[in-house]
Formats: structure tokens, sequence, C-alpha cells
């Protein structure tokens, strides 16, 4: 097959080539412009759950090791008070009260009762032979002159032992000081720490945290030989020596680029940071173009395959009329031997409506990517981002409207009890109530985890407090997937009756919502300016 024809005066291209790159390079930008479109779609939604998670991680750890420092404290709070009433008497007691505190209580690797002096007065255990030494580190040094509950940072111990210690003043019954009782973390040794922060491994995402003091120094790192290291000039750890937890791009005193999430640590002042590389993310996104592509190849093909057939039946009648006219030029053949013109008309109509349907199909998996962008896969309603948009659109344009919030009640249970699995379907349930009970003009949209909102445009608060009452009393009595009575809490505002714009209409209907919540649960309250009134 030949897509060009040559004269004296040079090349001519035919027309079924013609047609076919136009073709071809309209579905490649279509094709270019969608994979762009989705890739930045894909990357922006990635990073800010990326980010969102990573804070969460950090959030949950710093918890549980602030728990964990608390308990500490409240252990050797126990231990001072029984000192107090005479326990330590004699050094036998003393002994026996200190050997108890470190077998009963889980954290500390060793146990010790100072006097004011800083002498060792008990020790366990009796292994480390320290009883009858004085203290002289600047953290024990600082215990006894602040008299009050501390937690060190990390030091050479006298057992040359690198260690946290937690420290609890002892003052006799008449008020005078004592000393201290205080508890040690051996932090290269088997430990609550180490189990709880020091045995880590870097996931599969390349995702993994650190732990730094009050002074920016790595306390537990995935790589043992940094430990000790300064770190201050990272932007996430001076976020957290300012007291400040949060998530944030950064790149790292190594320069790397990571998502970070960081939170601090409120009994020590230390700080969590969970990352993940920045790199990886651009990785997943690159996995999920490369699948779309390897679905969308192929009809990509099928569509080129078949405008080329067209393009050719579609030139076919043109060039067998210039095949024709040259033969009459040179005098081998007839008029009668010329094709009809009308052909043309149809196969132009064929060639078109084939370059329609391949741009009609590329569009609609567009439209079918845009749709999932607005749309929250688990339960088909409407996503956070495209409930901000509407009301935005509403709020400039100053259409009165309704929102109510509504919440899952004891949705953890759930999840804990029946499972996530039920909790999906539970999800989907309360949304299907949502979608059933709304008014045809009502947006229906899942505000995120266990929340949902309605929007309700030209309806005031208390036509949504009749919505609302039929969404709770409906789920109340209904079939949940559980088996198990189901109630929601829901919160109603309304703009610009209650609020002047949609920050302060969503933290309205917030309130409510709480005050539903603190109320009993599984009712409805209208926020009203000055006051919530519950309404059940």
């Amino acid at each position: 097959m030949h897509y060009w024809h040559e004269r004296k005066k040079g090349f001519k291209l035919k027309l079924s080539f013609i047609i076919f790159i136009i073709v071809f390079f309209s579905v490649a930008a279509t094709f270019t412009l969608n994979t762009l479109v989705s890739f930045n779609t894909q990357k922006s939604s990635l990073t800010n759950n990326t980010l969102d998670m990573n804070l969460i991680t950090a959030g949950e750890i710093s918890q549980t090791t602030n728990t964990i420092l608390l308990s500490m404290q409240d252990s050797l709070e126990a231990a001072a008070e029984f000192i107090s009433d005479g326990g330590s008497g004699n050094q036998k007691s003393a002994q026996h009260q200190v050997d108890f505190l470190r077998a009963s209580v889980p954290y500390f690797n060793s146990v010790v009762l100072v006097d004011s002096s800083g002498t060792v007065t008990a020790a366990s255990p009796e292994e480390l032979d320290i009883k009858g030494s004085r203290l002289t580190s600047v953290q024990s040094r600082e215990a006894l002159a602040e008299k009050r509950p501390l937690v060190s940072d990390p030091y050479m111990s006298l057992t040359k032992h690198m260690i946290v210690l937690a420290s609890y003043p002892v003052y006799s019954s008449d008020g005078l000081y004592m000393g201290f009782v205080g508890g040690t973390i051996y932090l290269q040794e088997s430990n609550v720490f180490q189990k709880l922060l020091g045995q880590q491994r870097v996931n599969e995402n390349g995702s993994y945290f650190y732990v730094v003091d009050a002074d920016g120094n790595l306390i537990f790192h995935p790589e043992a030989a940094r430990i000790g290291e300064n770190v201050s000039g990272n932007p996430a750890v001076k976020e957290l020596l300012s007291g400040r937890s949060g998530k944030m791009e950064l790149t790292n005193t190594l320069g790397t680029s990571y998502l970070a999430g960081y939170s601090v640590v409120p009994a020590t002042g230390w700080g969590i940071i969970f990352q993940t590389p920045t790199e990886n993310v651009g990785d997943s996104v690159d996995n999920v173009i490369s699948r779309m592509a390897l679905i969308s190849v192929p009809l990509l093909v099928l569509l080129l395959l078949l405008a080329l057939f067209v393009s050719h039946r579609l030139a076919s009648p043109i060039n067998r009329l210039a095949s024709a006219a040259s033969r009459l030029k040179r005098g081998d053949a007839t008029v009668r031997e010329l094709p009809e013109a009308r052909s043309m008309i149809f196969e132009a109509k064929v060639l078109y409506d084939t370059v329609s349907a391949a741009l009609r199909t590329l569009d609609e998996r567009a439209e079918v990517y845009s749709r999932q962008a607005r749309t929250d896969v688990l339960t088909g309603l409407r996503n956070r981002r495209r409930m901000e948009a509407i009301v935005e659109d509403w709020a400039s344009q100053r259409v009165p409207f309704s929102v109510i919030m509504i919440d899952i009640d004891h949705f953890k249970q759930v999840n804990d009890t029946f499972g996530h699995q039920n909790g999906d379907e539970t999800l989907r349930y309360v949304a299907g109530i949502l979608v059933e009970e709304k008014g045809s003009m009502d947006q229906c949209c899942r505000y995120g985890g266990e929340e949902f909102a309605i929007l309700l445009p030209w309806r005031s608060a208390e036509q949504a407090f009749e919505l609302a009452e039929r969404i709770r009393i409906r789920t109340e009595n209904g079939n949940s997937p559980t088996g198990q009575v189901l109630t929601v809490s829901l919160g109603i505002s309304e703009f610009p009756a209650f609020a002047s714009d949609a920050k302060a209409l969503f933290k309205q209907a917030d309130e409510a919502l709480y005050a539903a919540k603190d109320g009993g649960r599984n009712r409805a309250v209208i926020h009203r300016p000055g006051k919530n009134d519950a309404l059940k």
C-alpha cells in the first residue's frame, strides 16, 4: 500500500495517509492529555493521603509512648508514697521495695533508691553493685535539684549503659525531702521502648520512623549507626523542637526528599517522625498509570487499525478516480471506466463516524476518571472534594441551604467487634438510607470516616431537621449488616441564616453534632446562635 504519489515536482501525500495521520495525532493527543491529567490527579491525591496517614501513624506512636511514660511515673509515684509512709525504714525493706517495683512493672531494666545526698541506698538488680555509690551525672543531680518528677534525656550511666532515667521525689511524712526513686531504661538492651520503637523495619514502600530527643539527637533509627547523631537541621525536627506536630514534604539532612508526619511526645518533649520517600509515591503513581496504559493501549491500537482501514476505504474512490484520470491522460482508458462520485459521500460519513466514535470513547474514559475523582469509591456518594466545590458554588451565589452532619454512633466498636468488612457494609448501608430519604435536589456526601453530610438547597434548618429525624428513626429501626441496633447522631446548621460563610457553617454543624453525642447520641440537634437545642 503506497501512501505517496511521485510526480516530477516531488512527492504528494495520498488522501488516505493524510486522514490516518490526522486520526492518529488526534487519538494520541487525547490519550496523552488524559494520561497527564490522571497522573497529576493521582499524584496529588496519593501525596495528600500519604501525608495524612504518616501524621496519624506518628501521632499513634507518640500517644502510646506518652502513655507508657505516664504509667512509669504512676508506678514510681506509688513506690515513693510507700517509702514515704515508712517503707524505707530499714535497708531490707528498701531493697524489697525496689526489687518488687522492678519485678512488677515491665518498664524498667533497673530501679534505684537515692537519698538526698545522691547516694544509692538500694538498687535492683543487686548485681549492679552500685549500692553506696554516689551518683554524679548531670541527670541525677538535676533530679535531686528539681525535686519533682522527671524523665531525662539519654546519657551514659554509672554502670556504662546508655539509659533514660525516670525519677520521682520522695518526701517524709513531715515534708522533708529524702531523695528520689528512679527507674532506668537501657536504650541499647531489650526494654519497653526497644519493643515499641527500636525494633522496626523499613516498610515495602520505604516508610519508616525515627525518634529524636528534646535537643534533636537521634534516639531510635533503622540505621543503628546514626543513633546519637544531631539532626536538628531537619525541617520536621525544627518544628518538633518548637513543640509543634504536623506534616510536610521535606528534604532531610542527607538531602533525601520525604513526605513526613511528625508528633511531639508531651511527657518528654521527644519527637516521632514517620516518613515515606517522595520518589516512592511517584513510583506508585507510575505503576497506576502503567496499569491504565495496559488497559487503554490495546483499545487505542484497535481504534487506529480501524481508522486506517476506514481511511483507505474512504480514499479508495478518489484513488480510482486519479488512476483512471492518469490512464485517460495516457490514452489507456475511457470515460466509462471512471468511478461514480456519489460513493464518496457515504465513505466520508463512515470516516467521520469512526473518528467521532474513537474520540467519544476516549472522552468517555476521561469522564470515568473525572467521575472517580468526584465520587467516594466505597459508598458511591460524592466525596469531600466535590462537596466543598458544591458548597463554594452555592455560597458564592448566596443560595440559602442547610447542612446535616451525620456520624455513626460507636462505629469503632462495629469495626472492632465485627471486622472492617462489616464496617464497610455498615457505611454502605447508611449511605443507602441517606440516598433513599433525601430530596431530589439534595446532595449526599461522605465527609470522611464514619461521617456523612447532606446539603439541602433552599431548605431551612427546621426542614432539614425533619429529614434528619426520618434518617435517624429509619437507621435505628432498620436491619443493619451486623444484626445489631445501629444509631446515628446528627448536627444541623443553615446558611446564611446562622453562618456567614461555609467554614462557619460546618463548624456550627460539627458543634451541633457533638452536642447530639454529648446528649446521649441517637438524636438530631439544630445549631442555634448562642445555644444548641436538642430535638430528638
